[in-house]
């Protein structure tokens, strides 16, 4: 397992919330960071081996559907080399798309109630330095 600075950990959140928002054409709202810890090798919580989750606001689309920004953000994921793991649609401008980077961090984006879309970004395991 890899070692990494939270605060290293938190920059790669914020960098890949960025461009979610970017290819969005919003800008992020509410961020927040919680660290947790993650199991070890053995199998057992520990509090050198820690994740973080990132969680963001962005405002409803300016022009177009909530699905747009969803196609958008697929496209550039796919070109990204994401593996997809989540893609449905569940109404009519409703929709959750999630995918796994190359280096493990794992990405949701999904219509937030009462509009706008609700980001949701986890790194992987971490070992404290």
């Amino acid at each position: 397992m890899s070692t990494k600075a939270e605060s290293d950990v938190n920059a790669a959140i914020q960098q890949y919330a960025e461009a979610m928002a970017s290819t969005a054409g919003a800008v992020l709202e509410n961020p927040k960071f919680q660290g947790g810890p993650c199991s070890d090798p053995t199998g057992r919580d520990s509090d050198t081996v820690y994740s973080v989750q990132g969680v963001f606001n962005l405002p409803p689309p300016a022009s177009g559907t909530h699905l747009a920004v969803i196609d958008r953000i697929r496209t550039d994921w796919k070109a990204n080399g994401y593996t997809i793991t989540d893609d449905r649609t569940v109404g009519a401008d409703n929709a959750v798309l999630a995918a796994e980077t190359p280096d493990g961090y794992k990405l949701d984006i999904e219509n937030a109630s009462p509009d706008g879309f609700a980001v949701i970004i986890n790194s992987p395991c971490y070992g404290r330095p």
